[in-house]
């Protein structure tokens, strides 16, 4: 054994001593006992269900840490014995909620340890300067897979009269991968790394509200200053480490509740999601807890241009100008001062939308925008522009649903879907002409047989809205098994586009939509779909669904529905509909009733 081997060995020996007598000293052993089994601790390290959600394993001191939170305590309160150094690397300074936690629990300990300075975090604390958390909701944006049931992230502000200068906590899976496919598949089965990040707010906001054109809602959070101070020297722990990211489960919604669990401890929140965390359920669910004390609406960009244009949406001349790109001002001379103004405005935002989406360089930009903000500084004043506040999406049908059904065939039919809103829901808090069903698969009874009638592992609907401004459009996938011909139960795959004109209230869309299916070989057909769809309130929806589809071999399907949605409550609705179905000029009809209930 060589000198330096020797020396190791007795070094290991003496620091080995140390920590058992300080263990012994002031009798850490009975309380790492109690401590571990906390549920602050298990919080600490987002412990449920006997192991860490984290997935990382530098997060864990002990190697067991994952799945034993007494060998992980034990662990990190030697490390804090044993760490000398004073760098931004040291146990403190990179683990500063566990350190903070443990030293206020085991005072002792302290005078034990050496305390590093911490510039670096205690430079970013100080410009955050944390005085109040905003959870911020960005409403649904279908055509971002994403975001396609919404997302939600935390504001931390340090002054209540200035939001765009505070910070946005976001939790997001670590992709560029734009394939809706790909990203479902992936983020179904945690093919992801999930981060927490840090960003500037006004980063966010744009990215959400002005160029992914979403509505977004700020509820703001009942917490005290101590409770904060926890929630953000965790959020400055974990942002290191990753966890598997789901896509219906540890998602962007469901992992912000750590957060708030570990700054608030009389809380329950994660424990209510265990196979899918929706992010209005989330949001729900901490409403429930009466964290939030107040709501802010910020309408999408999309929403504030049609607001400008309104005045000017029957004038070919203004909208003209206003789309242009020479901006030539004797155009709209001789337009009213009112259609005047909202020409300009709608020009100077619409300029900004294509500098923004890298359509006009900066050099091009400036010179266009000062001349129509000098022109329109010559007419002075216009009224305040009125954006109505929509339906407040917590306020909508909850996420899942069950559905019970009766036909005139005297068939039952009991269906279920994990998530999330079909076209036969009422649309109030939703997203209208947006549906999204997973995993919706139905049961039918009829004369003593159970069968599998139908189910849909994905059925994606975006019946966008064109209007004046914004010309999207319409599209629509699904994948799953049908029944067609002779009653078979075929596998398929569809996916087609098309327009939807109307208001969001009362639309009509027109498709047409390629279909494979598959049993004993492959069959294509091709549908012309055309629907109608009126949503005046909260209690009623109504609709007329019409489908032509030709298949191979001359074969031909009519279809035609009209039907009604009656709403009571969030969880409970019926829904009447009548089927006229033509296949190969032979016709059948059916009527059915079902009750929907939302869970």
């Amino acid at each position: 054994m060589t000198l330096f081997s020797t020396k190791a060995v007795k070094l290991v020996f003496v620091l080995l001593l140390l920590t058992s007598s300080l263990f012994s000293e002031h009798n850490f052993s009975k309380q790492i006992e109690q401590l571990s089994n906390t549920q602050q601790w298990h919080r600490l390290l987002h412990f449920k269900d006997g192991k860490s959600e984290i997935d990382d394993e530098n997060f864990f001191i002990s190697k067991d840490g994952k799945t034993n939170p007494k060998a992980e305590l034990t662990a990190f309160i030697e490390k804090l014995i044993s760490d000398k150094s004073d760098d931004e690397n040291s146990t403190q300074c990179y683990y500063p909620s566990r350190s903070s936690w443990i030293l206020e629990q085991l005072p002792p300990l302290e005078k034990e340890i050496i305390t590093p300075t911490c510039e670096t975090l205690k430079k970013e604390l100080k410009s955050i300067e944390a005085k109040q958390v905003t959870l911020v909701l960005a409403s649904a944006h279908i055509n971002s897979p994403a975001s396609a049931f919404g997302h939600t992230f935390l504001r931390i502000d340090n002054n209540d009269n200035t939001p765009l200068l505070s910070y946005a906590v976001n939790y997001a899976a670590q992709t560029a991968e734009d394939n809706g496919f790909i990203y479902a598949y992936q983020g179904l089965f945690g093919g992801y790394k999930g981060l927490y990040s840090i960003d500037p707010y006004y980063k966010k906001l744009k990215e959400y509200s002005d160029l992914e054109q979403r509505d977004v809602w700020e509820y703001t959070l009942n917490l005290s200053q101590e409770e904060i101070d926890k929630m953000v020297l965790h959020i400055f722990e974990i942002r290191h480490f990753y966890a598997d990211y789901f896509f219906l489960s540890e998602n962007c919604s469901y992992n912000l509740l750590w957060l708030l669990e570990v700054a608030k401890e009389d809380i329950n929140l994660t424990k209510q999601f265990n196979h899918k965390a929706i992010p209005i359920d989330t949001l729900r669910a901490i409403i429930s807890e009466k964290l939030v004390k107040k709501t802010i609406y910020r309408p999408s960009k999309r929403k504030a241009i049609l607001a400008i244009a309104k005045p000017i949406e029957n004038n070919p001349t203004a909208l003209k100008f206003a789309n242009s790109n020479e901006y030539n001002l004797t155009k709209i001379d001789k337009l009213s001062k009112e259609d005047k103004i909202a020409s300009l405005e709608l020009a100077t935002a619409l300029l900004r939308i294509k500098l923004s989406k890298n359509k006009i360089t900066k050099k091009e930009y400036l010179p266009k925008f000062l001349k129509i903000l000098k022109t329109r500084s010559k007419l002075g004043t216009s009224p305040k522009k009125i954006i109505e506040k929509p339906y407040e999406p917590t306020k909508g049908h909850y996420s899942a649903k069950a559905s019970f059904a009766y036909t005139s065939h005297q068939a039952s039919t009991a269906r279920v879907k994990i998530a999330y809103h079909d076209i036969y829901d009422n649309d109030k808090g939703y997203i209208p002409g947006s549906y999204i069903s997973f995993f919706d698969t139905a049961l039918q009874y009829k004369d003593n047989k159970l069968t599998l009638d139908e189910i849909n592992l994905l059925d994606i609907r975006s019946y966008a809205l064109q209007d004046a401004i914004f010309k999207p459009i319409s599209w629509q996938v699904a994948l799953g098994g049908k029944r067609i011909f002779n009653n078979e139960l075929n596998t398929y795959l569809q996916a087609g586009g098309g327009f939807t004109f109307g208001s969001e209230e009362f639309y009509t869309y027109a498709t047409v939509t390629p279909t494979i299916y598959y049993k004993t070989e492959e069959e294509h057909s091709l549908s012309a779909n055309i629907g109608v769809l009126y949503n005046p309130s909260k209690h009623l929806k109504v609709g007329l669904l019409s489908s032509k589809e030709w298949f191979t071999h001359n074969r031909e399907i009519l279809k035609l529905e009209p039907f009604l949605t009656y709403s009571f409550n969030q969880a409970s609705a019926i829904n009447l509909r009548y089927a006229y179905k033509e296949l190969n000029k032979q016709s059948e009809e059916d009527t059915t009733l079902s009750w929907f209930w939302y869970f």
